[in-house]
């Protein structure tokens, strides 16, 4: 494990030599500055992992060194040296985002405890950034496929609120890929390697949500023969993961809040209070403030989980990205299969990209998949794509029903005389396409290839 790089500070010369020597001794890169001024310049090349500091030095005390450090990088793990009659500001200092503190004279096994702990830290932090660099290259993200602007933005944004210990509420549609968004922010944040728990509260009933989520004692309820850890138990020092928060019970979510707010809570049955070392992402595809003006959701719950907040596009909104998602479910296919991957012609993503994807990306992954099974060992064709017939709002079968308006049309010809409709409905292509759930620009172009000029 590559060592972490580590400035020392101190306003004594002969101090900052001597812990410099000790750790060059046990293979740390490090250097050393007594002064304050000059530390932040050295800080600002962005080459230091540790800043070891006192915390009394004439020119710029600790505690500002530590605010302006942080101000320059705030990932950079910070460690405080202080007197004996100086833990007051140690904890100061602590409160104000320092790692540790240590006593003078330090003690050098102490020392090499806690650069170790934070070393263990920055080489997680650097192996999930490698991995973030090799996911991204191949067009993904932790299982998501997108080049788009706005899975771009996604991508920054779990990248930046992960490594916190920032409550996080993901939004989006079902099927859009939270429990994916939630999988992807414990992995690279600095609780990785312990366990992310996972709950679908809409799953179950209250009785059972609360002893899930809490545990319970023997002989709390029928059926109750033994002592049972809840899921906050299970995810100790880890991350819990609470899928379709809106449909807990009032009661319940009041139990939740008092664990945001002051880690304590009961197990169902016992008097014992037990304290939770747990970060909370939770998910759910339904407007949470709405809930909250009716009475469905408490309102202080919601702004204790309305920390972060990242919202999931629709695939809809991002149909740019479909040929990469169909290509990564057929290649995840052969891989399965053990054979080579065979990706369909234009036609069949055009007539893809003509639906609106109600399902999101879990629908067209059934799709792919049905398809694929139609397809046996030859690329998809049209024919093999089974979308739900448009006046039934049932799924059509591949081929056409004996009653469908559309049958004995090709595609293409379903497809121009869809467009024309709308078209001749709303009179505007903007409104034709939000009706059909494609874009403007396709409209367009399929305007052109007609030779229309429709507007």
């Amino acid at each position: 494990m590559e060592k972490p790089r580590i400035l020392v500070v101190d306003d004594e010369p002969r101090a900052v030599s001597g812990l410099v020597s000790l750790l060059q001794l046990d293979g740390y890169p490090v250097t050393g500055e007594s002064s304050p001024r000059a530390a932040l310049a050295r800080l600002r090349r962005g080459d230091v992992d540790i800043l070891l500091t006192d915390l009394k030095m004439p020119e710029m005390d600790g505690l500002q060194l530590l605010a302006a450090a942080k101000k320059l990088d705030p990932h950079l793990h910070v460690v405080v040296i202080t007197g004996q009659g100086g833990v007051g500001e140690a904890v100061t200092a602590m409160k104000k985002g320092a790692e540790d503190y240590l006593l003078k004279p330090v003690n050098i096994e102490e020392l090499e405890i806690v650069l170790a702990r934070i070393g263990e830290k920055i080489s997680l932090v650097r192996q999930n950034r490698a991995l973030l660099a090799a996911l991204k290259e191949r067009h993904g993200f932790a299982g998501f496929i997108g080049q788009t602007p706005v899975m771009t933005r996604l991508f920054q944004t779990i990248q930046e609120v992960a490594p916190t210990a920032a409550t996080v509420l993901i939004e989006g549609e079902t099927g859009t890929g939270k429990e994916l968004v939630a999988r992807s922010l414990h992995a690279l944040s600095t609780r990785a390697a312990q366990p992310l728990v996972a709950l679908n509260c809409a799953a179950l009933a209250e009785s059972l949500l609360e002893s899930e989520l809490f545990g319970h004692v023997r002989g709390a309820f029928t059926g109750a023969v033994r002592d049972k850890k809840g899921k906050f138990a299970l995810a100790d020092r880890g991350t819990l993961f609470l899928d379709e928060i809106a449909e807990m019970s009032l009661a319940i979510q009041a139990k939740l809040l008092r664990v945001l707010v002051s880690g304590e809570y009961q197990r169902v049955g016992g008097e014992q209070t037990h304290y939770a070392d747990v970060r909370i992402i939770a998910a759910t595809n339904q407007n949470l403030r709405r809930l909250v003006a009716a009475g469905r959701f408490r309102e202080d719950l919601f702004y204790r989980l309305n920390v972060v907040v990242v919202s999931l596009p629709p695939l809809r909104e991002r149909l740019d990205d479909l040929p990469l998602l169909v290509k990564y479910f057929i290649d995840r296919a052969a891989a399965r299969e053990q054979r080579p991957p065979q990706y369909p012609d234009r036609e069949v993503y055009e007539l893809l990209q003509a639906y609106a994807w109600p399902g999101n990306v879990r629908e067209l992954e059934n799709v792919v998949e049905r398809a694929l099974i139609y397809a046996k060992d030859r690329p998809i064709r049209p024919e093999d794509i089974s979308l739900p017939a448009a006046d039934a709002g049932e799924e059509a079968p591949p081929g056409t029903a004996a009653d469908d308006p559309w049958a004995g049309m090709s595609l293409k010809e379903m497809e121009k005389k869809m467009i024309l409709s709308a078209l001749e409905r709303h009179g505007s292509k903007q409104a034709a396409a939000r009706e059909l759930g494609i874009s403007v620009r396709k409209i367009e172009y399929r305007l052109r290839d007609w030779g229309l000029t429709k507007k």
